[in-house]
């Protein structure tokens, strides 16, 4: 288990089929769809981190490629009450009086539970060649810059492995 930031952990688990020949893989593309079960902002930060990791191994991208890159996935997420500093200031009494209209309660994301599902399918024989699951655990504050680093580190570091295994 690996800390990546003050509240980021994660920890992966890499599966391969022997039988494909991984060092023979030069080119890759992203499977034609993706449903990463992720706002599309989240998903496009995933790949652009795979891109680059493999653009640092020497992979193309090809409209005809060996394999590709597929991702999704599951996670809990929690969140508390974005309470306002008006609201905050308030004692518990007089707030219960007031009626509150529930279409200005808003949400924040406190903390991500997840397993990113990271699969390279070789296209020729149309099956999955190898794959990463990384459980990882991100808190708050969760911002844009801290997903981006929790999601490069991981992928690089996974990559890495997939590099190793094709050699």
């Amino acid at each position: 288990m690996g800390l990546f930031l003050v509240s980021c952990t994660s920890t992966m688990d890499i599966q391969y089929e022997e039988n494909f020949d991984l060092s023979s893989y030069k080119t890759y593309n992203f499977y034609p769809v993706i449903d990463s079960k992720l706002p599309e902002a989240e998903t496009k930060i995933i790949m652009q981190a795979v891109a680059l990791e493999l653009f640092k191994q020497g992979y193309k991208t090809s409209k005809n490629p060996d394999f590709y890159v597929n991702f999704f996935v599951e996670e809990n997420t929690y969140y508390e009450p974005d309470i306002s500093e008006e609201m905050k200031k308030e004692s518990y009494k007089k707030s219960r009086k007031k009626k509150k209209d529930t279409s200005e309660i808003y949400l924040k994301t406190t903390a991500i539970d997840q397993l990113l599902f990271l699969d390279i399918i070789d296209v020729e024989k149309d099956q999955l060649a190898w794959n990463v699951i990384i459980e990882g655990f991100v808190e708050d504050p969760i911002t844009k810059e801290r997903l981006f680093k929790y999601y490069s580190e991981n992928i690089t570091k996974a990559l890495k492995k997939f590099h190793e295994t094709s050699n």
